[in-house]
């Protein structure tokens, strides 16, 4: 603006001079009018004004030097910083970024646990607050004796004689208590809650009956199989022979692999030395029902087979090997309780059983004597054989079961001496009580 005024006072003083001119060249010698008097006070205020612009001028000038000193020392400054910054490596920058991360996670946790605390402070004054007032309203119950009998009126159709035959039982159990006939106001409340509690004896001789039956079926209780039974009293003593039975087992097989290992026979059905108790149980109930006068101790002296073996051996070693094993069970001292040899029979089941009794525990085991053909009809007829010996089964049925065994056993061939095969001189061993 400064400038474009003084660029106007110039123009008017030059067009001033201009019009002198032209008229001092037209008119000539005219010289009564004056008119570069009056422009001249134009040229004068300029004059006046002119050196506020140049003071201006030069404040401006001066500003913009300040302004250029300001920046030259701001990019001195500015370089120092950004070579500062350039020369952080990017591991710092990345920890500089976890650190942040860091920083406002834990500010994050933080907020979350003073809203957790807040929460907490909030449900714990809610719950002082509902005990308090729990508190003032049983408070007021105890304090208003009239309050538990205002209670009782609305279902008086219902408990209206529990709550009549509650005052009247305390009077019969103890007619002589007269004195506390003055205290009525106290004896009011326990009439209002005895109706509750007179509930649970009612139910209570219910609870005490069936203990009782309990007790009852466990005194008498024994063991049942398809119409067999055996009492608790014969119960007990075949449960101790049957743990007698396993002590004894772990003497009788070391023996019984020496002898496989001396005579090249092989252990068949090893882990199946133990009869089942179930299985023990049947036999000694089916003795007991066919001969009723006979007692546990003598059924289970007839059960030689809790512990029972199986030795094989091929055809042509199959004499020398049953031989063998009799005389080491000879030198041991073992004895020979029964020798069955079915070899030399037309129909029926092909082998060899004995039963012997261990000298160091005296209980009685069984040893079977087979070939593998022998053994294989013995697993294919197994079935049949249970079948046959279930208390279920039709003289029939266990005819026909009977002709099918045999129909297994006449494929078995014969080894050739085993029907002379004969078991050594018994020796008369008292079993253990």
């Amino acid at each position: 603006m400064r400038h474009h005024r003084a660029h106007t006072f110039r123009a008017v003083a030059w067009t001033v001079t201009a019009t002198a001119l032209a008229s001092t060249l037209s008119l000539g010698p005219v010289q009564a009018v004056e008119p570069a008097c009056p422009p001249a006070e134009p040229k004068q205020k300029p004059a006046h004004t002119c050196p506020a612009p140049s003071a201006k001028k030069q404040a401006a000038k001066k500003t913009p030097a300040k302004k250029q000193a300001a920046k030259k020392q701001a990019a001195k400054k500015t370089p120092a910083k950004k070579t500062a910054a350039k020369k952080k490596t990017p591991k710092q920058q990345a920890t500089q970024q976890q650190a942040a991360k860091k920083q406002a996670a834990r500010k994050q946790a933080a907020r979350k646990q003073a809203a957790r605390k807040q929460a907490a402070r909030k449900q714990a004054a809610k719950k002082l607050a509902a005990r308090k007032q729990a508190a003032k309203k049983q408070a007021a119950r105890k304090q208003s004796p009239q309050a538990p009998s205002a209670a009782c009126r609305p279902p008086r159709p219902k408990p209206a004689a529990t709550c009549q035959s509650a005052p009247k039982k305390p009077a019969a159990k103890h007619p002589a208590a007269k004195k506390p006939a003055a205290k009525q106001p106290a004896a009011k409340k326990p009439a209002a809650k005895k109706p509750t509690g007179q509930r649970p004896p009612a139910k209570r001789p219910p609870t005490k009956k069936p203990p009782a039956k309990k007790r009852q079926l466990k005194k008498d209780h024994g063991w049942s199989w398809e119409g067999l039974y055996i009492d608790a009293a014969d119960l007990r003593k075949v449960n101790v022979f049957l743990a007698r039975a396993r002590k004894a087992e772990r003497t009788i097989s070391p023996q019984v692999r020496s002898i496989a290992r001396r005579t090249n026979a092989t252990v068949v059905g090893f882990n199946d030395r133990l009869r089942t108790p179930e299985a023990v149980k049947r036999s000694i109930a089916r003795d007991m029902q066919d001969n009723p006068t006979e007692t546990a101790d003598e059924a289970l002296e007839k059960i030689n087979d809790s512990v029972r073996y199986i030795l094989q051996w091929p055809d042509a070693s199959y004499v020398k090997g049953v031989n063998d094993t009799t005389k080491l069970l000879g030198q041991w001292k073992n004895a020979n309780l029964r020798w069955s040899n079915t070899w030399a029979r037309a129909r029926g089941y092909k082998g060899i059983n004995t039963a012997w009794r261990a000298n160091n525990s005296g209980h009685p085991y069984e040893l079977q004597f087979h070939t593998p053909k022998s053994r294989a009809a013995q697993n294919r007829s197994r079935k049949l054989y249970e079948e046959a010996h279930s208390p279920r089964t039709g003289s029939a049925r266990r005819a026909q079961l009977q002709g099918q065994m045999n129909r297994i056993y006449n494929t078995v061939p014969c080894p050739a001496g085993s029907q002379l095969l004969n078991g050594p001189r018994r020796r008369s061993v008292e079993r253990p009580t």
